[in-house]
């Protein structure tokens, strides 16, 4: 058995590769901020509804 090549993908990095670099923890939808682009319009919709 020779030496392994020097580009060669191990089993573990095949793997991570096929599943992407996708985040363990999913994003908790309650606490993620809402985006500078859109506070001003979420902030008048629930103004709207009453909720502010």
């Amino acid at each position: 058995m020779g030496a392994l090549p020097k580009n060669k993908i191990t089993r573990a990095e095949r793997g991570a590769r096929r599943r992407g670099n996708t985040p363990r923890l999913k994003k908790d939808v309650n606490v993620t901020k809402v985006p500078l682009n859109k506070q001003g319009f979420v902030a008048s919709l629930m103004k709207k509804i009453g909720l502010n």
